[in-house]
């Protein structure tokens, strides 16, 4: 790091010195010229260097292009790359769509895609869809699942919804919970709320409910036994 601000320094003082005293009064060091033009800055003096630093600074032109190609840099320059180092970029790219495709990334390119990578890659998302359908996650499309798949997910979405209702955070629709289980979320709400009200870090409103006999689950309990 400290070198290359040298040879930055070097390269800034180089262009603001007069033309007529930088010859007389200022000359960069061999070294730092050899180092410039390796590293490709525009101040490289090729004329200054040597036969096989010449071809080192070439070589070293070479090696960063096809760095910048397979790093997907806008500095790559194609036509300077060998027959074989365009077929190896090419594999490179292919691979990179590829798994691009199968992560579901808009820059999936299917027209790059073979007959088995595109059933390969139809594979992977309809199982990601069901594992959506299964988690409750992400973008379901019921219209891609099986019959025996559509079952699955149908008691997955139920037991997520009863989950939600008893541990009472997320999203709870009693209404589709059946009569058992709705009288069951009542229950563990009121233990919820008594126990909160115990440790002062809730309202005790729904704990003089159940004891007055008024709260949800009691009158389901009532109605179930006739007792009013």
């Amino acid at each position: 790091m400290k070198k290359r601000s040298l040879i930055l320094g070097a390269t800034l003082l180089a262009s603001i010195v007069p033309l007529g005293l930088r010859s007389q009064s200022f000359k960069v060091p061999h070294s730092q010229t050899l180092q410039l033009c390796l590293e490709g800055f525009s101040a490289c003096n090729m004329h200054a260097l040597s036969p096989q630093e010449a071809q080192a600074v070439r070589q070293a032109a070479i090696d960063r292009n096809l760095a910048d190609c397979f790093s997907g840099s806008p500095t790559c320059d194609k036509k300077n790359l060998s027959s074989e180092q365009k077929q190896e970029l090419n594999r490179v790219d292919r691979d990179l769509n590829l798994q691009n495709c199968l992560d579901g990334y808009f820059s999936c390119d299917q027209k790059l895609l073979t007959d088995s990578e595109r059933t390969s890659v139809a594979q992977v998302h309809r199982l990601q869809n069901w594992r959506n359908c299964l988690d409750g996650l992400g973008e379901c499309d019921e219209a891609q699942l099986t019959p025996q798949e559509k079952q699955e997910a149908a008691a997955a979405k139920y037991d997520n919804n009863l989950q939600s209702c008893l541990e009472g955070i997320g999203r709870c629709d009693q209404t589709k919970l059946r009569k058992e289980d709705q009288l069951l979320v009542a229950r563990t709400t009121e233990d919820r709320q008594l126990q909160e009200c115990l440790d002062g870090s809730g309202s005790c409103e729904g704990v003089r409910a159940a004891i007055e006999g008024t709260s949800p689950s009691a009158q389901a309990a009532s109605a179930a036994t006739g007792v009013h």
